[in-house]
């Protein structure tokens, strides 16, 4: 028989994101759609009311032109040139806010009248009253602006609309009159105190040029700051040279003190004399290596090389020496040298800060006098451009275009209005069916198995009823389908598989035993072991004591033989938990569990454990690590879906041997379609088998 190609989890899930997840929502959209359909019916009512019950509104739109606007002072060409659009947006910007502000407003219920007529009658601030009806909207790329009144009344609207735009130009123009009436005077008061401020500032600065006694040719440097310089560099200079001997002199001290010849100072290697009784020296010991192969140390001629190589080593000592006291001599001329230019620096210094604050006086009362002449030309020549410009000025707002009475309201939209109310429903609708879905934190549908806990649906078993018994039974089957796709093909080897859940009371034990019951009927050699150590179910379950069991073997080291119990179902054994163990964790982490599961794989086709549930204590992982399978149980509309998703990752960091989960406990009264079957596994595909059909 050939093996089936399994499937791995990654691949399911992929699948299962890609086409669940589509199918799931849009069955959740089709089992709500009375409910959306509803919400939509009320909502789009109301919307429809809500638009018959406005009151209609009109909308009269004048419009302005806005050019740019002229400077008060300017020349001639500027006045008949004009300027760019775009250099004014602050311009612009500042008369819309005009256009909405309270003070033109009081200005148009004078105009108008209103001051007397209700709403502007009591009202504090009737300006501003009038401008919540008006609204400003530039004409993108034009300098042209649509100035709107939104009235009840058509006529209303267009006068208001109009009175609006005249009273805005005549603003405008009155406003450029005064600007230009107080700048004329301004000019005229500012002229003639800068004359008499000019006359000042000349007589102070010819005065105070005759009474200094300072000169420098202009674009040249003073002789000051040019002897300052040369005394910088020199003290520079000294500086550095003072800071090399004195380097050297340090390197000196430290070689005579560590008794280290002075050779390796630079000043003495990069001597000339020193160069040259190096340079005889080499030459000696050359000769001196030549005759030691002739003859023995006592040799005359070997004594009078040694003597010679001697001399010449007193000489490049006392040489260097001689270049020691000659650097010490050096640093002492330098110290002197550097106080000496220090101190004439300084002296210059006093002299160039004298002359310094001489020429700043100097050039502060020049500066004054020339300031004073140059504000003098700029008033005068802005007096006469002022008065030529005045006669060429247009006034730069006009009225476009008056507004017109309109002949249709813009206020309700009954068609607009509907079909917002149509979407919102709708989109109310679809979110609180979804919303209802998101906040139901259980497992309660087949499908959210493989799409949030992307696990393998094994099996759905419907609740224990009298009525339900054969659809249990046929669940049970396709449970047990799914372990015999999933077996692994392995020589005399039984089937080790573990059976969890997340939490106590899902069911997980009467799976397994029902299971084992299914494996046992169909000839299956099938052993049952409870690993529940704590809270022990399975001796209950078959009518048999509690002890001794699988405590006695691991603590007791009784014989495994001994510990298995047949039971009332043909071919179906059980080795109970024992009394209960001080440390059960410890237990199942013993080498001793690998190997009693491998012995009984030799005598059994299935062995099938129980163990506590995840999120209790740690005992399940632990089995995962020994299991084949493990087989999840989740309870229907029982345990928080996000706590059981927690469970099953560290179930998936634990084992590659997640076959999948068993939907437990389904209400059939509450979904009909929970009465068809998955038979997934990882060695083949799913099929659906409704219970009518296995039956």
């Amino acid at each position: 028989m050939t093996p089936i190609p399994p499937v791995t989890n990654a691949e399911s899930r992929v699948a299962g994101d890609r086409e669940i997840d589509v199918r799931y929502y849009a069955e959740l959209l089709w089992r709500g759609r009375v409910f959306i359909v509803s919400v939509t019916l009320v909502a789009l009512m109301l919307g429809v009311v809500v638009s018959f019950l406005q009151t209609p509104e009109f909308r009269a739109t004048a419009i302005l032109q806005i050019d740019p606007p002229t400077q008060t002072f300017m020349t001639v060409t500027d006045a008949l040139v004009g300027s760019n659009y775009w250099q004014h947006a602050d311009f612009y910007n500042t008369q819309f806010r005009v256009l909405r502000s309270g003070t033109l407003g009081d200005r148009v219920v004078e105009s108008l009248k209103l001051q007397d007529r209700p709403p502007f009658k009591d009202a504090v601030d009737p300006g501003g009253l009038f401008m919540r009806s008006v609204s400003v909207d530039p004409i993108a790329e034009t300098r042209l602006v649509n100035v709107s009144v939104t009235r009840e009344n058509p006529e209303e609207a267009a006068l208001w609309a109009n009175t609006l735009a005249e009273t805005y130009v005549k603003q405008s123009v009155q406003q450029r009159v005064d600007s230009a009436l107080r700048a004329s005077q301004w000019i005229q008061e500012r002229l003639t105190a800068t004359s008499k401020s000019l006359h000042q500032a000349e007589e102070q600065f010819f005065k105070a040029l005759e009474g200094q006694d300072l000169f420098v040719p202009e674009g040249s440097v003073s002789a000051v700051i040019a002897t300052i310089t040369k005394l910088n560099e020199d003290f520079v200079d000294v500086q550095a040279r003072r800071i090399t001997i004195e380097a050297a002199l340090k390197q000196v001290s430290d070689m005579e003190e560590r008794g280290v010849a002075l050779d390796a100072l630079p000043q003495v290697a990069q001597d000339a004399q020193i160069s040259a009784l190096d340079a005889q020296l080499t030459g000696l010991n050359v000769e001196l290596s030549r005759l030691a192969e002739k003859y023995k140390p006592a040799h005359p001629e070997i004594q009078r090389v040694q003597a010679q190589i001697k001399e010449l080593r007193k000489a490049r000592q006392s040489r260097a020496r001689q270049i020691v006291d000659s650097m010490t001599a050096e640093m002492g001329q330098l110290q002197k040298r550097a106080r000496e230019l220090r101190a004439a620096i300084d002296r210059q210094k006093e002299v160039a800060a004298k002359q310094s604050r001489r020429a700043t006086e100097l050039e502060t009362l020049k500066k004054e006098a020339d300031s004073a002449k140059n504000l003098y030309d700029v008033l005068l020549q802005k007096l006469h451009e002022t008065d030529i410009a005045a006669s060429i000025r247009n006034n730069n707002v006009t009225v476009h275009q008056r507004a017109f009475a309109p002949s249709s309201p813009i206020r309700p939209n009954r068609k607009r209005m509907a079909g917002i109310a149509l979407f919102l429903g709708l989109l109310l609708g679809v979110g609180l069916v979804l919303g209802r879905e998101y906040l139901d934190n259980t497992i309660r549908d087949p499908e959210e198995i493989e799409r949030y806990l992307h696990l393998d649906l094994l099996a759905v078993i419907p609740a224990d009823t009298e009525v339900n018994v054969s659809l249990v039974t046929e669940a049970v089957q396709s449970l047990r389908t799914s372990l015999l796709f999933a077996r692994s093909h392995k020589e005399n080897a039984g089937q080790v598989v573990l059976v969890t859940s997340t939490a106590p009371q899902e069911g997980k034990t009467t799976t397994l035993v029902r299971l084992s019951q299914t494996l046992a009927v169909t000839g299956e050699k099938t052993l049952v072991l409870d690993f529940d150590l704590r809270r022990a179910q399975i001796h209950t379950r078959f009518d048999l004591t509690r002890e001794p069991g699988l405590t006695n073997h691991f603590m007791r080291q009784s014989e495994l033989e001994g510990l298995i119990r047949p039971t009332r179902t043909p071919n179906l054994f059980v080795v109970t938990a024992g009394p209960l163990p001080p440390n059960p964790p410890a237990l199942l982490g013993r080498r001793d569990l690998t190997d009693l599961l491998e012995r009984l794989r030799q005598s059994f086709e299935w062995i099938l454990i129980d163990s506590p549930p995840l999120a209790s204590v740690t005992d399940a992982l632990l089995l995962a690590r020994q299991a084949d399978h493990v087989v999840f149980v989740v309870q229907h509309n029982k345990v928080d879906k996000r706590l059981i998703k927690r469970h099953v990752g560290a179930l998936h960091r634990t084992t590659p041997n997640v076959l999948g989960a068993v939907l437990n406990n389904i209400d059939l009264k509450l979904k009909s379609y929970y009465a068809y079957y998955h038979y997934p596994g990882k060695g083949g595909g799913r099929g659906i088998v409704s219970n009518e059909s296995a039956e």
